[in-house]
């Protein structure tokens, strides 16, 4: 069985406040009072509360203001809260948008600029901030929230690392011990215990298509939570492994059997396409270099490219795409091909999974493999100690 993960990161209060005095730079030159924060831009400034809705960031060196779900204080004090962690110390309680109001009186914010960093901010929201302050200025600051998150820092590589190894323990222990008989659901069962073991954050999943003809899609992934596993099948393991709120992302193929002789074929091509891709990982290289040095190497192996090429940025978010300033001019495709994120520079702290996917001639075969990788100031380091390779269970 694999042994739970000893080395467990966590990130310091230095990290939070580095977040902070960078963030807090760019509202000043945007020449506004405090930020707005939901989904994962709040997890960002608060290292994740229970029940967590909102956020007010001042621009002024005050604490941040973390509102939950009503429910969630409902009968405890909100120190409750705060003394359990050291990022968040006013927290309350509200189902609308109510403290944010009274934070924003509080700190005299009612004529001033106030930042808004998630499109999605639900509408309701927005309009109740809208006019409990008609005087002040609402400002679109998710480009920079977008800019500043797209390069992590040494510690939050840390955290992608360690969600990394937590996906591959959630292999490791499926290899030892899912075998045909099993259903879909008690195969990604065995994989989830096994993340679990090693550190995994609950929400840890893994996606799991299998068959005699291998496929990678979240539909068929769904099909086969009911269906028993055979021999002859090929699974296709999709990770979306967390470690203290961080993604771990990749991919891994299992044989429940000999492989046939076009997946070992296949698999080899796998390796040489990844190869190809990496050789190009380096700072300046741009999306779009990646995906044609992808389509190249695919063709020259005599197997076929896919638009699901499986080489994008990631890190609390899987996907999360880089901000505006990354963006490079793609004068051969318009963005075409390359996913929602379009095209952008690579720069050192990106963080890449790179498991290209390859698909047979007759169009149905689809075989893919990879790790994650972290672009560094001469190239890339991977993340994890994971071996890619096709696993054979005999």
């Amino acid at each position: 069985m694999a042994q739970a993960l000893q080395v467990r990161p966590e990130l310091s209060i230095n990290e939070r406040n580095r977040r902070y005095a960078t963030i807090r730079a760019g509202l000043r030159e945007r020449g506004v009072g405090c930020a707005i924060v939901a989904g994962s831009n709040l997890f960002y400034l608060s290292n994740g509360i229970s029940g967590e809705r909102f956020g007010l960031l001042p621009t002024e060196e005050l604490p941040v203001t973390v509102v939950v779900n009503g429910r969630h204080l409902a009968d405890i004090p909100a120190s409750v809260i705060t003394e359990s962690q050291d990022w968040i110390e006013d927290v309350r309680g509200a189902n609308d948008p109510s403290p944010l109001i009274d934070r924003i009186k509080e700190l005299r914010l009612e004529n001033a600029g106030i930042g808004l960093a998630d499109r999605r901010l639900p509408l309701d929201i927005y309009k109740q901030i809208q006019n409990a302050f008609p005087d002040a200025k609402l400002v679109d600051v998710s480009d920079m929230f977008a800019n500043i998150r797209t390069c992590k820092s040494d510690e939050e590589v840390a955290l992608i690392e360690q969600a990394n190894r937590v996906f591959d323990a959630g292999i490791a222990r499926m290899y030892e011990r899912v075998r045909p008989g099993m259903t879909g659901k008690e195969a990604i069962q065995e994989g989830i215990i096994g993340m679990w073991a090693a550190g995994g954050d609950l929400e840890s999943t893994i996606g799991f298509n299998f068959g005699a003809v291998p496929k990678q899609n979240p539909v068929l992934g769904d099909l086969c939570l009911t269906r028993r596993i055979a021999w002859g099948d090929i699974g296709t393991l999709t990770a979306h492994a967390h470690y203290a709120g961080y993604g771990g992302h990749s991919d891994q193929e299992i044989s429940f059997g000999e492989p046939k002789p076009v997946h070992k074929e296949m698999f080899e091509a796998v390796l040489t396409v990844r190869d190809a891709v990496l050789n190009a990982v380096k700072p300046g290289a741009t999306q779009r270099d990646l995906i044609e040095v992808y389509k190249k190497a695919a063709a020259e192996t005599g197997f076929k490219s896919s638009p699901h090429s499986q080489i994008h940025q990631y890190g609390i978010d899987v996907p999360e795409f880089p901000g505006p300033a990354f963006r490079a001019a793609d004068p051969e495709g318009n963005g075409r091909g390359l996913g929602s994120g379009g095209n952008y520079a690579l720069a050192p702290g990106m963080i890449y999974s790179i498991s290209p996917t390859l698909v047979a001639p007759n169009g149905e075969d689809t075989l893919l493999g990879g790790t994650s990788l972290v672009v560094t100031e001469n190239g890339y380091r991977e993340l994890g100690e994971r071996k890619v390779e096709l696993l054979v269970v005999a």
